[in-house]
C-alpha cells in the first residue's frame, strides 16, 4: 500500500541527504563491490528462520553454529552476509532500496538469489526496501543489556508502525512508552529525545507526521514474492511480541 500521501509533498522520493541518489551512481552511500569475488568460509548464512531464538529475538550472526556440511554457495552467501552486515550500519541502519544494492555487485559474481538470502540474514523489508535487523544495529549497543533490548524494541516497533500505515505520528509515539512506564519502569530510560534519535535514522518529518526517508519500492514483492512473504511472517512475529505497544500507539 501506499503511505500516506498527506504526510510528504510531490512524490515521496528520496531525502536529499542520502548519497546513493541515482545522478550519484550509489558510490558515496554504499561501497562498490562490483569486483567482490566469493572466498570460501567457514560459516554458512542462516535463513529467516534460523534467525530467532527460542523467544523470537534475532540472533547475532557470529552466534549462529556453523553448518557441517555446508556448500560453495551457502559459504560465499555467509561471507556476502558479512559485507552486507557492515554496509547497512552506514547512516545508522537507514532503509536501502534493493536496486541500489544490487547494482553494488556484479551479477555474474552475486546471483539474486544468493543477495537477497544473504539480506534476509541481516536484514529485514521495510515498505520493499532493506533496513539492517535491530539487533545488529552497532548504535544500539549502548547502555547495560535492558537498555539494548529496550532501544531495540523501539526501532523494530518504527519499523513495524511504517510497515502497516506508512507513516508514525512521534507524539502517539512517546504517549505510548509513557504509559508502558506507568506499569513498567524498565521503560523509563525512554524519553521523546532518544524517541526521536531512532526515529530520525530510518524516517524524516512530513506535513504532520514522520514517513520513510526511502521512497516505498513496490516491485521487489512481485520480483521476488517468496522473499516478500517470508519477511511479512517475521514481521508478524515480531509484532505479536510487541503487540502491547502496538496496542498503545493505536489507540
Amino acid at each position: 500500500s501506499k503511505r500516506g500521501a498527506n504526510c510528504i509533498n510531490g512524490d515521496g522520493g528520496y531525502v536529499k541527504s542520502l548519497n546513493y541518489l541515482a545522478s550519484s551512481g550509489g558510490s558515496d552511500y554504499v561501497e562498490n563491490l562490483s569486483d567482490w569475488n566469493p572466498a570460501a568460509v567457514e560459516q554458512a548464512v542462516p535463513d529467516s528462520s534460523q534467525n530467532d531464538d527460542e523467544d523470537g529475538n534475532d540472533v547475532e550472526m557470529e552466534d549462529v553454529e556453523p553448518t557441517a556440511q555446508v556448500g560453495k554457495t551457502e559459504q560465499a552467501t555467509a561471507e556476502l552476509a558479512g559485507k552486507l552486515a557492515v554496509l547497512l550500519q552506514t547512516g545508522n541502519g537507514t532503509m536501502v532500496p534493493y536496486r541500489v544494492l544490487r547494482s553494488r555487485f556484479h551479477p555474474s559474481k552475486v546471483s539474486d538469489e544468493m543477495l537477497v538470502n544473504a539480506l534476509s540474514a541481516c536484514a529485514c523489508i521495510v515498505r520493499g526496501n532493506f533496513a539492517m535487523k535491530s539487533s545488529l544495529a552497532k548504535f544500539l549497543k549502548v547502555g547495560g543489556v535492558k537498555q539494548r533490548k529496550i532501544m531495540c524494541e523501539l526501532r523494530d516497533l518504527i519499523l513495524i508502525i511504517l510497515n502497516v500505515h506508512g507513516s508514525i505520528q512521534r507524539e502517539r509515539l512517546t504517549k505510548a512508552y509513557a504509559k508502558l512506564t506507568e506499569t513498567n519502569s524498565d521503560y523509563d530510560v525512554m524519553n521523546v529525545d532518544t524517541i526521536t534519535f531512532i526515529l530520525k535514522t530510518v524516517a524524516r518529518k512530513g506535513d504532520n507526521c514522520w514517513v520513510g526517508k526511502v521512497q516505498d519500492d513496490d516491485e521487489f514483492a512481485g520480483q521476488f514474492p517468496s522473499v516478500a512473504q517470508m519477511h511479512a511472517e517475521y514481521w508478524a512475529k515480531k509484532r505479536t511480541k510487541l503487540d502491547e505497544l502496538m496496542t498503545l500507539y493505536e489507540e
